[in-house]
């Protein structure tokens, strides 16, 4: 991935998606640190949840302290480190988000799922820690399951490892603020990179 790609793609994820209000307005109610002991972060979490379309969530909260400190880089995680956010993804993936009742009159149980789950942990670092949906898993080949996701981490830090360095070469230092979008992590934009050319299939490359 190249510096000039995610300029492109993350201009057209705007033109085709929208600003991200649902992100700004997560931040704005939680001062970008997210307790989920606090009911009203929690509430706001749920909020922002159901604007990315993740509308069946009963939070918990026992497993936050695996992760990364919020202000952590991606692209400086050791293995462990991302090791430790795979094991916690898969215990949030595993995890009874609802319940339903069925026709028959019994209750289905709704777990969190391999996209809610990412989604749910990049609320929480998002500076770290990136989404992912349904299409870019099936276009990478990556099966939702904890060493998958694991897989998926480490790819990113490549990604993201290979725009600053890029960026450095450049005299960029912050790449977010460079492009336009200061208050944008890179793993997010490179969130939208992935949508807009693995989930819609469009170019990397800017038209000439």
């Amino acid at each position: 991935m190249r510096l000039d790609e995610l300029a492109y793609t993350c201009r057209l994820f705007g033109e085709i998606a929208g600003d991200d209000i649902a992100s700004a307005d997560l931040h704005a109610a939680t001062g970008k640190r997210i307790d989920l002991s606090d009911p009203a972060h929690a509430k706001a979490v749920l909020v922002w949840l159901n604007k990315w379309g993740c509308r069946q969530f009963a939070i918990a909260h026992r497993w936050v302290a695996r992760l990364p400190r919020p202000g952590a880089s991606l692209a400086t995680l050791k293995p462990r480190q991302l090791a430790v956010a795979a094991d916690a993804y898969a215990d949030v993936k595993a995890r009874t988000a609802s319940t339903r009742s069925t026709k028959s009159g019994g209750i289905a149980i709704v777990t969190v799922g391999a996209t809610g789950a990412a989604k749910l942990l990049h609320a929480l670092r998002p500076k770290v820690l990136p989404p992912w949906d349904d299409p870019i898993r099936a276009a990478l080949g990556l099966d939702g399951s904890r060493d998958s996701y694991l897989t998926y981490l480490e790819r990113v830090q490549h990604d993201v490892r290979s725009i600053e360095a890029e960026a450095a070469a450049r005299g960029i230092t912050n790449v977010p603020a460079a492009l336009g979008r200061p208050t944008s992590s890179l793993p997010k934009m490179i969130d939208e990179h992935y949508w807009i050319t693995l989930t819609h299939g469009l170019p990397a490359d800017p038209p000439t």
